[in-house]
């Protein structure tokens, strides 16, 4: 079983989309059904490609670089833009706790964008 850098971005990665999915469920609120369907969308099905790359990692079959830095590049784009959507709908809400659930939510999204860029990186280099 090997545990390299990139199995550990892999794991990280999959432990803030799994913590959006959960943030998600707990401030289910936004109107615009494209935020609704774009961070469900992400969030669930990012968590399970990432549970497929991570497991792959793990038993030292990984999956061609090609795809992997395929998945982190629209895993980049799209949790950024989820981000950003969400961040757009809550920003004038009244201050409840949804609200703060949601920009946690965003912020969090935001910066598993910015780890899939970095893993693009190290995927690269590797």
């Amino acid at each position: 079983m090997a545990f390299n850098r990139i199995s550990l971005i892999k794991l990280l990665e999959l432990a803030i989309a799994l913590t959006c999915v959960g943030l998600h469920y707990h401030s289910l609120g936004e109107t615009e059904p494209i935020t609704i369907i774009l961070a469900s969308g992400t969030f669930v099905g990012f968590s399970i490609i990432l549970i497929g790359m991570f497991l792959s990692y793990l038993v030292n079959s990984p999956i061609h670089k090609r795809h992997d830095i395929f998945y982190s590049l629209v895993g980049c784009v799209l949790f950024i833009a989820v981000g950003a959507l969400v961040i757009r709908e809550w920003e004038n809400a009244f201050k409840t706790d949804t609200r703060k659930i949601a920009l946690s939510k965003a912020s969090l999204s935001i910066i598993n964008g910015a780890l899939f860029l970095f893993d693009i990186v190290f995927v690269f280099k590797s």
